[in-house]
């Protein structure tokens, strides 16, 4: 993209939020979101088969739509066309990649779906070897939402995943966004049975009820004064999902309705 280009973009985004006008700010998301798309499937040619979606339609979240971080990830994504040179490391794709699904989803979307070439796909060996853990660790990051694809054969992992692994903020990400998906398709039952276990686990693992056990116990008052506060961050998002799940359930309609 031209830098004439990209300046009329952000001229015309600004103006769309300016007026703040849901059409122009829809008109000019799509614009966004489909130059993207299309950047990807011609610039990655040698990763992507493919980028399908389960709606071509979908409704807009009109409060994100109109909120200020979809108009920043509108102008940052443009700019990050306008700069991206090739050739592109697996690790700066990977993020381009969660980027816009996240973006996708956010926006209203349903089922993003990426198709990779056979080739930019490595088995869980080659990426328990690359990442240096075992089988059953590896298994683990899967669980937790290490990107991967479900073959005819077995599973396997696109190249990007095991970069973004190795990114503290992107494996976040990354594991933010593989549970968003996941919970699309559950009930909040369902959910909360799945998140009781992941707190058990941690549980077991660090011999403590809570988080700040587990911080008295490594005299630290504060998760980010561990060493790997990876756990703890997680252990602590599972522990307010399981309240607000409860609220949700204990705390339904019909409960409402009575008090």
């Amino acid at each position: 993209m031209s830098l004439a280009m990209l300046d009329q973009s952000k001229d015309d985004i600004h103006e769309a939020y300016q007026t703040n006008s849901l059409s122009k700010i829809g008109k000019e998301t799509l614009y966004v979101f489909d130059r993207v798309v299309h950047f990807m499937l011609s610039a990655f040619k040698n990763r992507l088969k493919g980028i399908t979606f389960e709606n071509s339609e979908f409704e807009f979240d009109e409060a994100y739509l109109r909120s200020e971080k979809n108009m920043k990830h509108m102008l940052k994504t443009m700019e990050l066309l306008a700069k991206l040179k090739s050739p592109v490391s697996d690790l700066e794709f990977g993020k381009l990649k969660v980027d816009v699904e996240r973006w996708h989803y956010r926006m209203g979307g349903e089922g993003m779906y990426f198709e990779y070439r056979e080739e930019y796909l490595i088995t869980p060996k080659e990426a328990a070897e690359s990442l240096g853990v075992s089988n059953v660790t590896l298994n683990k990051y899967m669980k937790q939402g290490l990107d991967m694809v479900d073959t005819t054969s077995h599973r396997k992992i696109p190249k990007h995943a095991i970069e973004l692994w190795k990114d503290p903020v992107y494996a976040i990400r990354m594991q933010m966004l593989a549970q968003e998906i996941k919970l699309r398709n559950q009930t909040p039952e369902e959910r909360l049975k799945e998140v009781l276990e992941e707190i058990t686990e941690l549980q077991k693992q660090y011999k403590a009820k809570n988080v700040w056990e587990v911080l008295h116990k490594n005299k630290v008052m504060d998760i980010d004064a561990m060493d790997d506060p990876s756990d703890m961050r997680k252990w602590k998002d599972l522990e307010e999902e399981r309240e607000e799940l409860l609220e949700e359930l204990i705390g339904g309609p019909g409960l409402a309705k009575e008090t």
